[in-house]
């Protein structure tokens, strides 16, 4: 089978880390031996998010005057590589081989979505920064303070071909981190950082796989999510999914663009969607835990 697999950055970066190396390594470790008794029977796909480091390293370039600084998709290539790195030496712990694609994803851009940043990077602040010019933009996320960047929708995945005959090859393919290097049709950067899922979801399509998995930081979707009333949603069709998120059920930035993917993929001829825990992976591919979206 073969199965693309979005990790989420609780998985490789836990709530109150301070994100060294020793701690994103052993987070890495923590989610492929979950992974392992899949990786093993399937082709697969690793994507992850970015969120946390490169809002870091925008951070640390931000602090000084010493380095030069670099745009935004090449903190994106940056991160790319280091998140990669830790994910790969993972996967050498368990016997198999991967490797590690740097790769770009094509957007449009005249896209509105660089004309209003939409999404969350890097810590959370108590107070707005002060940033005189307005640039960049500091914004209220609900738990603070926290920096917004430009979003735009993935249209095409540049290497999908090259992670198709890696695949081919019998390798665990490491690709499309942080979403992506967002790049204009003429291979051109931008300075944006793509929604982790969206691309996931477009990959999954793109490479004709049979089974897309989003693993998160809860342990399926809900209904009045935080609420006494919430609601665990364990099977779902394309439909009702589509219903819930009419119904204003999934977060922003949270839930909602998983859903939204996993739509997106269904339509595009996929077979399954799972939204899980890592720590519950096998319970959720056996119908057993998290939440299942069919057409």
């Amino acid at each position: 089978m073969r199965i693309v697999i979005a990790l989420g950055g609780n998985a490789l970066l836990p709530k109150g880390a301070k994100g060294d190396s020793g701690e994103q390594l052993a987070a890495a470790n923590s989610a492929i031996s979950r992974l392992e008794p899949l990786l093993k029977q399937n082709e697969v796909v690793l994507t992850y998010g970015n969120g946390p480091q490169v809002g870091n390293l925008l951070i640390q370039q931000q602090a000084t005057g010493e380095v030069a600084k670099m745009p935004l998709d090449v903190l994106d290539a940056m991160t790319q590589g280091q998140i990669g790195y830790f994910i790969a030496s993972a996967v050498s712990m368990t016997g198999l081989h991967s490797a590690t694609l740097i790769t770009r994803v094509v957007v449009d851009p005249d896209d509105a979505a660089f004309q209003n940043p939409s999404k969350p990077i890097g810590p959370f602040y108590a107070a707005k920064p002060e940033t005189g010019n307005g640039k960049p933009y500091f914004m209220d996320a609900g738990r603070g303070y926290r920096l917004f960047v430009a979003s735009p929708e993935p249209v095409k995945i540049r290497e999908h071909d090259a992670i198709s005959a890696l695949l081919d090859s019998g390798f665990v393919v490491i690709a499309v981190g942080g979403g992506g290097i967002p790049i204009a049709k003429n291979g051109k950067g931008l300075e944006a950082v793509i929604d982790k899922d969206r691309a996931t979801s477009l990959l999954a399509g793109e490479i004709r796989a049979d089974l897309l998995v989003f693993v998160t930081s809860v342990d399926s979707a809900y209904l009045d999510f935080g609420k006494k009333t919430q609601k665990a949603l364990r099977k779902l069709s394309a439909q009702e999914a589509a219903h819930h998120m009419a119904g204003n059920h999934f977060a922003e930035g949270s839930m909602k663009p998983k859903v939204e993917a996993a739509l997106q993929f269904l339509r595009k001829g996929g077979k399954k969607v799972v939204i899980c825990a890592i720590e519950e992976i096998e319970a959720a591919l056996s119908g057993n835990a998290g939440t299942t979206i069919t057409p």
